[in-house]
């Protein structure tokens, strides 16, 4: 993330399922969520912060850093603080954005992710039932299929998994969602990942910027003939039920099925890739953990959960202050930006019985892996199905061996991801 926004100075073993943790004992100068210390292992400073400095003014990202479970949680349901960050953030390169990007400015309010209320709620209550238990459970045979076609498509192989495993799988679910054509599909996950690498760096530049407004022209040429075909000829997809979305009078306008449209791709995308990464390295380690989530649909669906709060993935969410106010002795100010970390928030002692050890059997409905309150997000129970079928097919069928101990963080704040891992899957014997 840029520097100097406007701050004025405010003061395991193998196979165990259990991981070490360092402890936090010395004081926190500052945090850089960009520096390799920090991809690496972020729960270490983040356990101190949450000790000692629970609201923490960070220098470095020019920003207040929230750790413990509860204000986590408040971040993203107090209303003092505004959840329409992008173009804020964006501003923070240096130059500013200026007049150079119309469409990020256009389409700050068009994303669900991105808003308060009023605007919330009705985006929500239009697009919710696109993602209903019946319409996940209906794409569930397909998704197996297509984790099926994947594992046939390298077994055998040397393969980067990254690539060729856990950017494929989201690529094919979700064009099968929307009916984006296949020769497309490529293009489409390329484009996620263009528009994530600028609104959730840890390190940003301009050039990130001008990718995400190109990236923003080029996807919406080709939403908009989907849309107009569904229009005229609606089909059994998620763009169809998007375009036929209504509530009495009350329907998404062409901005907001575009807007719809940028959200569940790139969150569809993004973050199920890293998840399948970083979620199959902890079951590789780990025999008796994939045999608990092979044990059963019920042992499988708690296995997620806990893998969804170990993990990590969703760092944190950026939010803007929209008033000055106190909190834990220290003064928000309109317009800082506070970081709600979900990350420390699923490691914290004062919720988890002894949070750095994978327990399948944990009772999760307090993790803020999906982000909580009205944000909550509107796709987790169609990435915890991705999540399930793949695991279970691939542990269920497959040997995987890791090729090397390199990690390659992703520049993100947001999330937490491999940029590439050399693994080679072979199918079990018998």
């Amino acid at each position: 993330m840029p520097k100097g926004r406007k701050g004025d100075g405010h003061g395991a073993g193998e196979g165990s399922g259990v991981m070490t943790v360092p402890s936090a004992t010395q004081p926190i100068d500052d945090i850089d969520f960009g520096s390799p210390d920090f991809l690496r292992d972020p729960w270490t400073p983040l356990r101190a912060l949450q000790r000692d400095q629970p609201v923490f003014w960070s220098r470095s990202q020019n920003a207040w850093i929230v750790t413990r479970h509860e204000d986590v949680l408040a971040t993203f349901r107090d209303q003092r603080l505004s959840a329409s960050r992008i173009v804020p953030f964006l501003e923070t390169v240096p130059g500013g954005l200026g007049d150079d990007f119309p469409l990020i400015r256009h389409f700050e309010d068009k994303w669900i992710s991105n808003v308060d209320l009023p605007i919330h709620a009705r985006l929500r209550r239009l697009m919710a039932n696109a993602f209903s238990k019946g319409v996940v459970e209906a794409l569930r045979p397909t998704s197996r299929q297509i984790c099926r076609d994947i594992l046939d498509g390298v077994e055998g192989r040397d393969v980067d998994f990254v690539v060729d495993v856990a950017r494929e799988l989201p690529a094919r679910v979700v064009t099968a969602m929307f009916g984006i054509p296949a020769e497309l599909r490529d293009q489409f996950a390329t484009w996620a990942g263009h528009i994530q690498q600028a609104t959730g760096a840890a390190v940003l530049d301009r050039a990130m910027i001008e990718l995400y407004h190109g990236t923003l022209v080029d996807m919406n040429v080709e939403l908009l003939k989907l849309i107009e075909q569904r229009r005229a000829a609606p089909r059994d997809d998620l763009l169809s039920q998007f375009v036929q979305a209504r509530d009495e009078s009350d329907k998404l306008s062409d901005d907001e099925l575009l807007g719809a449209c940028h959200a569940t791709i790139i969150a569809g995308f993004e973050t199920t890739m890293h998840m399948l990464t970083l979620g199959m390295i902890e079951l590789a380690e780990r025999p008796a953990l994939q045999a608990h989530l092979l044990s059963g649909p019920i042992a499988c669906g708690k296995t997620i959960d806990e893998l969804l709060r170990y993990i990590g993935m969703a760092k944190g969410m950026l939010r803007v202050a929209r008033s000055d106010f106190d909190w834990h002795g220290q003064t928000i100010r309109k317009g800082d930006f506070v970081f709600g970390m979900n990350i420390s928030a699923n490691r914290d002692e004062r919720v988890w019985a002894d949070p750095d050890r994978i327990d399948p059997d944990r009772n999760n409905a307090r993790s803020a892996a999906f982000g909580p309150g009205m944000h909550f997000c509107l796709g987790h129970l169609l990435a915890k199905m991705e999540l399930g079928e793949f695991f279970t097919e691939l542990f269920g069928g497959f040997e995987i061996e890791i090729l090397s101990a390199d990690r390659p963080w992703i520049n993100s704040f947001t999330f937490r991801g491999l940029e590439h891992l050399p693994v080679r899957i072979t199918r079990k014997a018998g």
